[in-house]
């Protein structure tokens, strides 16, 4: 209803209703000045983008596994005599070489000269031989002396060179049974204890202690045959991840040094649904111990050319897995986002594997994404550079990942 009708002319005097006629009339005007104000615009959500980037990575699965030596050696006396000394301290590392136990070498010092003694005479008789072949061979040429003296002298000849070689060999092989007599380590590794002490009476073959070898070192795992079939096809289409493992000991930290596959079982365990897998590592300061408990990192698939975000930055939309980014290209003022559905691989060194879906020079929200709608205005108040966002390099190796 208007003002104007609400006042009576009839019960107001003239002035006072002029009086009226002006307050309604400012009224109004100040009305209608209100209405035509435009209100200010609400300002968009703040959040966050970061410029997306394609890159490589490498997944790796971690597995419990055990360390075993290549197998203990024993050590056995290849000669028989007197257990005269040990010459190690037992439970210590040894090299390849190392002299460990000394069997009395007398007899085989004796035994050498005998040969050495016979191969001298072998000589002297195989040089007079020599010398009656050549003298029958002149005289057969100059026809003194018969075909048959010539064809004795050259036997003589032969079975004097048979008589040398075989006194050749016996000195070699006496030289052999007396350094056996000095019992040395055939491979490098931790010595046991000694099987007999010293003053015992040895034969050949007769067992003095055991070394553990352990470098290089053993680890057998199990691969679960979901993560065989995964690195099974990766390698089938050119995906395959590099050939080191790495180790992770017992308080986390990274082993040194990387390994290698050299066993797969040719079949899966059907108790465990799992492949029995062997890698070799390199152990030069005997840091890895047979039995000891590691966890190992395996390379299953290389990812070439995908995105790697921020596992936050996915929210579940109707269709699945999906991301926002920021529509418009500039990184100020109010803009619009849009729902993007991705297809997801696996999360590699905490980062998600995004296969399809996003493509680098995105904007892609990973602050303040929770309440966002599609369509809904936003305003960028930080764009995070990706490769901070993202914690580093896009792959690494086992070791500079600390596996």
């Amino acid at each position: 209803m208007n003002l104007l009708h609400l006042i009576s002319p009839v019960t107001l005097p003239r002035w006072p209703l002029a009086l009226a006629v002006v307050a309604a009339a400012v009224l109004l005007g100040a009305c209608s000045t209100e209405s035509s104000i435009p209100k200010p615009k609400t300002p968009g959500a703040a959040v966050s983008v970061a410029i997306v980037e394609t890159g490589e990575a490498v997944q790796y699965g971690e597995y419990a596994a055990r360390v075993r030596s290549p197998g203990a050696v024993e050590l056995r006396a290849q000669v028989g005599g007197v257990l005269k000394q040990r010459l190690y301290q037992e439970g210590q590392r040894i090299q390849k070489g190392e002299a460990l136990f000394q069997i009395d070498p007398e007899p085989y010092v004796l035994a050498l000269r005998q040969t050495e003694a016979e191969l001298a005479e072998a000589r002297a008789e195989h040089a007079n031989s020599e010398r009656e072949s050549r003298r029958q061979q002149d005289l057969f040429a100059r026809q003194v002396s018969s075909e048959h003296d010539k064809d004795r002298a050259t036997t003589a000849l032969q079975a004097a060179l048979a008589r040398l070689q075989k006194a050749e060999a016996a000195e070699s092989d006496a030289k052999r049974l007396l350094r056996y007599a000095q019992v040395e380590a055939p491979v490098a590794g931790i010595v046991g204890l000694e099987a007999l002490a010293a003053g015992n009476l040895v034969e050949a073959g007769t067992l003095l202690t055991t070394i553990t070898p352990l470098d290089p070192i053993h680890v057998h795992f199990t691969l679960p045959a979901r993560d065989a079939a995964t690195r099974r096809v990766a390698l089938a289409d050119g995906a395959g991840g590099p050939a080191e493992t790495g180790l992770l000991l017992d308080r986390g930290q990274a082993f040194p040094y990387s390994g290698q596959l050299n066993f797969t079982d040719a079949r899966i365990d059907p108790r465990t649904d799992s492949i029995h897998m062997r890698a070799v590592f390199p152990n030069p300061q005997g840091e890895l111990l047979p039995g000891q408990f590691v966890r190992l990192q395996l390379p299953l698939r290389v990812f070439r050319d995908v995105v790697l975000i921020d596992p936050k930055a996915v929210t579940e939309g109707p269709a699945g897995p999906q991301v926002y980014t920021v529509d418009n290209g500039t990184a100020s003022g109010d803009q619009t986002t849009r729902a993007r559905p991705v297809n997801l691989g696996p999360i590699v060194e905490g980062l998600q594997v995004v296969l399809t879906g996003l493509s680098a020079g995105d904007q892609l929200v990973v602050n303040g994404q929770v309440s966002l709608r599609p369509g809904s205005a936003v305003s960028v108040v930080e764009t995070v550079p990706a490769r901070v966002h993202m914690q580093g390099e896009l792959a690494r190796t086992p070791a500079q990942a600390g596996l």
